[in-house]
């Protein structure tokens, strides 16, 4: 009998840590390229154009969080209005999550939301009334991401980015190692704005309300490129001299150079003007030149990549 009862005892303490509830807690971590995040600084996006961000919020919502061995619990009803300016913490809610393996959420507001009128919430409510407005009236529902800046070496041009549309609600997924402490999970993400306008011309500005055009690349950029489990870190590319794709325009093949003071692998990665993969070159060394042909008259980027991050990026101009 008390061996029976110290098993029953030993088995709901088990259940009672195992099953316990724990605050949960999403934490974005801003940053332009290496540094941290600050309004109206410059940058550069993969183009080599130059930018600065003047304002830039976005909503999150409909989160998902795997842990503990693969469970999948997601997280209803909660909306976050993120500005990238100020730091950001999400209370997540207190949940049976001890250990955290990755978190998904969408960029923008559901469809079954996206058309309520933000009046009937209350005002402290991130889908309130804000100012400046995050709506785009009824029929449109909700700014997912707006971004504004000036572009060009000068940061004289306009660049004002609305993305919206229950078509570009896009979800995104990032690993995590967060575990429960003091029955608290704060879930690290980072967020590098500098991927924001990635393939996004706007040397001469760039101006999108809608669902489409450049403001759909911002939207795609957030879904692919902008959150990370690492911050972004400096890698030295020193040892690069030259990175040469002639001829340019081209009517035919197209050859690829690079010339380097090391024998490092490197990637080249050809996209269309809409961020599309067309061709990923691997495995390839200094000073052995290649030949690619693209079947296509159009505008291509064609980028060198080391370590998982663009170094170089040319326009290539097929006829």
């Amino acid at each position: 009998m008390k061996q029976f009862l110290f098993l029953f005892t030993a088995l709901l303490m088990f259940n009672a840590n195992v099953f316990s509830q724990n605050m949960v807690k999403l934490n974005i971590n801003h940053q332009l390229g290496s540094v941290p995040f600050a309004l109206n600084t410059g940058a550069q996006n993969n183009l080599g154009d130059d930018f600065n961000i003047s304002r830039l919020e976005y909503y999150l919502s409909q989160f998902t969080v795997v842990h503990d061995g693969g469970i999948e619990t997601e997280i209803n009803n909660v909306y976050a209005l993120v500005d990238a300016s100020a730091a950001t913490v999400i209370d997540l809610g207190n949940h049976n999550i001890t250990s955290v393996e990755a978190i998904r959420f969408y960029i923008g507001v559901d469809s079954a939301t996206n058309h309520l009128d933000p009046a009937s919430y209350d005002a402290t409510h991130p889908l309130a009334p804000k100012a400046p407005s995050m709506h785009w009236g009824w029929s449109s529902g909700y700014r997912f991401v707006a971004l504004e800046g000036k572009g060009s070496s000068n940061y004289n041009q306009d660049i004002e980015l609305h993305g919206l549309g229950n078509n570009n609600y896009f979800q995104t997924e990032i690993s995590s190692t967060a575990t429960a402490s003091n029955n608290e999970v704060i879930i690290d993400v980072y967020a590098d704005y500098a991927f924001a306008l990635s393939n996004i011309s706007v040397n001469g500005g760039a101006f999108e309300h809608g669902f489409s055009g450049d403001a759909l690349k911002v939207l795609s950029n957030f879904n692919k490129l902008v959150f990370k489990q690492h911050p972004t870190s400096i890698i030295d590319f020193s040892e690069i001299k030259d990175f040469s794709v002639f001829p340019n325009p081209t009517t035919g093949a197209t050859n690829i150079l690079i010339e380097a003071t090391e024998n490092s692998d490197y990637q080249v990665l050809i996209t269309d003007v809409l961020g599309k993969k067309i061709e990923l070159i691997t495995n390839l060394k200094s000073n052995q030149p290649i030949s690619t042909q693209l079947e296509q008259a159009g505008l291509y980027f064609v980028q060198l990549v080391k370590d998982g991050q663009t170094v170089i990026t040319k326009k290539l101009l097929v006829q």
